[in-house]
């Protein structure tokens, strides 16, 4: 059985910043429930934006790359026209579990030119987060040469990616999305390149009857395009092969490949996930369009 694990959480900061004015603020964006505080450092705005453009809710899909924007911040020492600010990032669970957290996302900066002005820090919205959850990030910026500080909170839910559409009878899973292994990110808008790995992973199956401590599941996989030619059409990828448990955990998943050649969009993919010791099943499908 074909077996890919993942980790896809990533969180990662750029640049900017200048100059020095004390203040106090504290400010709240109603729209997105973006929750400020600032103590001597301060920011003109602060908004996110996914595919470079602003949104306007806190709800997101499984996999999206959201930027948190501090524009135009203000307050930091400034020496030889340099500053040095640093960042703490935080990412808490409804439950109040503690999934990420990161001291200094700038520790290895030696400074950053005054003309930057503007701060961002980003996050792919994966492994070890899940959709259907709750979960509050939060920012703490400081300037390593004074005492200003600013600080952010944002609270978002995560749901399912729309686009794929899931049958269930007995199987389930936690979590179920569509991977680029060709760019190792999660694919939203359904579209994708000739010749990109994808793979429709779920994550954490449940509902086999287990026999001897393994797990003998069936994978078909059926693909056509918009004119019902049939690209790929696989029975049972797995065969006769029983695993076990713990791998199935892992994720069970789909590969396809679509080679260049004469296909008319949209790309109909689908997947069928059953347990041969019962009659638990699972169907998905999605949509895909290949550029």
């Amino acid at each position: 059985m074909n077996i890919v694990q993942k980790t896809l959480f990533v969180c990662s900061i750029f640049t900017g910043i200048t100059s020095c004015n004390f203040n106090k603020s504290v400010s709240k964006d109603f729209i997105t429930g973006i929750s400020t505080q600032g103590n001597g450092l301060s920011a003109e705005q602060i908004f996110v934006t996914v595919n470079n453009e602003k949104v306007s809710d806190n709800e997101f899909y499984y996999g999206q790359n959201i930027y948190i924007n501090f524009e135009n911040m203000d307050g930091f020492v400034v020496e030889n026209n340099t500053y040095h600010p640093q960042m703490e990032v935080t990412l808490v669970s409804k439950a109040g579990d503690t999934i990420m957290y990161e001291p200094n996302l700038l520790s290895q900066n030696t400074g950053f030119d005054v003309s930057l002005k503007t701060l961002t820090g980003n996050m792919i919205l994966a492994r070890p987060i899940y959709s259907g959850e709750d979960y509050l990030l939060k920012y703490v910026i400081t300037d390593k040469n004074g005492a200003g500080t600013f600080s952010s909170s944002l609270k978002f839910d995560i749901v399912p990616d729309p686009a794929i559409k899931i049958a269930k009878k007995g199987l389930d899973f936690k979590e179920g999305y569509l991977l680029s292994l060709t760019k190792n990110a999660v694919i939203n808008d359904g579209k994708v390149d000739f010749e990109e790995v994808i793979l429709m992973d779920f994550q954490d199956v449940s509902g086999y009857t287990m026999v001897n401590g393994l797990v003998e599941l069936g994978l078909k996989i059926r693909v056509t395009d918009a004119n019902d030619t049939v690209i790929l059409n696989m029975e049972d990828v797995f065969g006769e092969q029983y695993t076990s448990e713990a791998e199935i955990k892992r994720g069970v998943g789909a590969q396809l490949k679509l080679n260049k050649g004469e296909l008319k969009n949209p790309i109909n993919f689908q997947v069928t996930i059953w347990d041969k010791n019962s009659d638990a099943r699972l169907d998905a499908e999605t949509e895909l369009i290949v550029e």
